[in-house]
């Protein structure tokens, strides 16, 4: 009995021990392997005039260098689908059809911008835009933050299970946002990847908060980019409650 009594006080021992390990979390795509990420964003406009919005992207995203700790990533725009219920009318656009009405081919002109071009980004190994490219003729509604999803803030050192670090990211360039301030915690590693979970909040150009950020991303444990995520963003700007839902998918071509 003692035996077997020395030997399971040992295996858990040795699981709590496991468990306790370490990550250092950095940033490491293959160079020149491109990846394919589907993007779905569901909106929900509460407000004087209500909006339900559907949108689906899918872009391609590639490691072009890796020279002093940064990488050079560039995403393409593959496809952008989007449902719009305004109450009074519904729009429909698909780039992969042919406009079928006014409201298509205006959307049809604006993603013309967008679909094909190349966006491309200097990241940090710990997850930093250090600068961005826009395509030529391409210069309104874009920065840092359009690129956020490809990765969540990730701690300075080595962390366990448990451990929650804090990020916070100045957005001079945003029309009513001046800041975000989140805090994340390594939930797990399961089979898939490394868990993080991410609470934030919004606040406005008065530093009021007005916002929301709720969280859970799975990291690859190679590359440490996003594999998997949902968030959830609620925010209270000009007499209307958004909501926004977010889901990220990224798989290897």
């Amino acid at each position: 009995m003692r035996k077997y009594i020395l030997i399971g006080a040992s295996l858990c021992l040795s699981l709590f021990s496991y468990a306790q390990k370490a990550v250092d979390f950095k940033l490491n795509p293959k160079v020149g392997k491109p990846l394919t990420t589907v993007l779905t964003i569901k909106t929900d406009v509460d407000g004087p005039q209500s909006v339900i919005m559907d949108m689906g992207m899918k872009m391609s995203l590639t490691a072009t260098k890796h020279e002093n700790n940064v990488f050079t990533m560039e995403s393409v725009v593959k496809g952008i689908k989007m449902d719009v219920n305004t109450g009074a009318n519904t729009i429909h656009f698909n780039s992969e059809e042919e406009p079928a009405d006014e409201m298509s081919k205006m959307l049809a002109t604006q993603f013309s911008q967008v679909l094909g071009k190349t966006f491309s980004m200097n990241l940090s190994q710990k997850g930093k835009v250090i600068d961005f490219t826009l395509p030529e003729g391409l210069d309104e509604g874009m920065d840092s933050e359009t690129f956020g999803n490809i990765t969540t803030p990730l701690p300075d050192e080595a962390v366990a299970v448990g451990a929650t670090w804090k990020n916070e990211v100045q957005m001079a360039e945003h029309p009513f946002l001046s800041r975000t301030e989140t805090v994340s915690t390594f939930k797990a590693e399961t089979p898939q990847g490394y868990v993080i979970d991410v609470l934030g909040k919004l606040y406005d150009t008065s530093d009021k908060q007005i916002g929301e950020i709720v969280g859970s991303y799975t990291l690859d444990k190679q590359s440490f980019l996003t594999k998997e995520g949902t968030v959830k963003t609620t925010i209270e700007v000009q007499g209307a409650k958004v909501i926004s839902d977010v889901k990220i998918g990224v798989i290897e071509d």
